[in-house]
């Protein structure tokens, strides 16, 4: 595993089999899974599409039931993709499924888009969530903001690390707590790792295709 600072290659993602089944159950992230967030998001940067948006996606306070979050979450990235698609431009991301007293079922997640549409794709991220939602939209099922400024992210400035970083760190706040010094991943945000919940089937996605950025 390269140091998340380093920016270099990435390795296969295995994808299916049981691990991703609908039915099972887990309470922490796996070493693999983090190191595949960890590797995405370099990739993605080598492949000169930074992570430049952070979304949360609370389907709990939706009314979406945490048995079927991941299954929102998918169907919120497949809208996304068909948007950036539909653009002529490719959407890298990755996401990391969570459950919590507040949020109930759900997902934070990175990808990268274009400086050119991002003014359009500021209202988007709201009309996917309530296509994705079985009844009215709540406030707060959908935060969205942007990772430092278009410049900084461009360059991949200290700031625009700093604030990716931090959001890396926060993702994988239910990992094993000995997994942050293993990951060199000590001093880059504010959330004690360690953490623990109960997720149902995926825990995290990764954008096909990033092994060959």
């Amino acid at each position: 595993m390269t140091s998340p600072g380093n920016w270099t290659g990435g390795r296969l993602l295995k994808r299916g089999g049981a691990n991703n089944r609908a039915d099972r159950t887990s309470f922490q992230l796996t070493k693999r899974q983090c190191e595949d967030v960890l590797d995405a998001s370099m990739a993605a940067a080598k492949a000169g599409m930074p992570f430049n948006r952070y979304i949360t996606n609370a389907w709990g306070k939706g009314g979406i039931e945490a048995k079927d979050s991941v299954k929102a979450t998918g169907e919120f990235v497949r809208l996304a993709r068909e948007w950036h698609r539909e653009r002529g431009h490719a959407m890298p991301w990755v996401w990391v499924q969570e459950n919590g007293r507040v949020y109930g079922g759900h997902c934070h997640l990175l990808l990268h888009v274009p400086e050119e549409l991002d003014p359009l794709f500021r209202p988007m991220p709201l009309r996917w969530t309530k296509k994705v939602l079985a009844g009215p939209y709540v406030k707060g099922t959908v935060q969205s903001q942007r990772i430092a400024s278009k410049q900084a992210t461009r360059a991949q400035t200290g700031h625009y690390m700093a604030n990716l970083h931090c959001k890396l760190h926060y993702m994988l706040k239910c990992a094993p707590a000995a997994l942050e010094r293993e990951l060199d991943m000590e001093g880059l945000g504010h959330k004690e790792w360690g953490q623990s919940c109960k997720v149902y089937g995926k825990r995290i996605g990764v954008w096909q295709g990033w092994e060959k950025a």
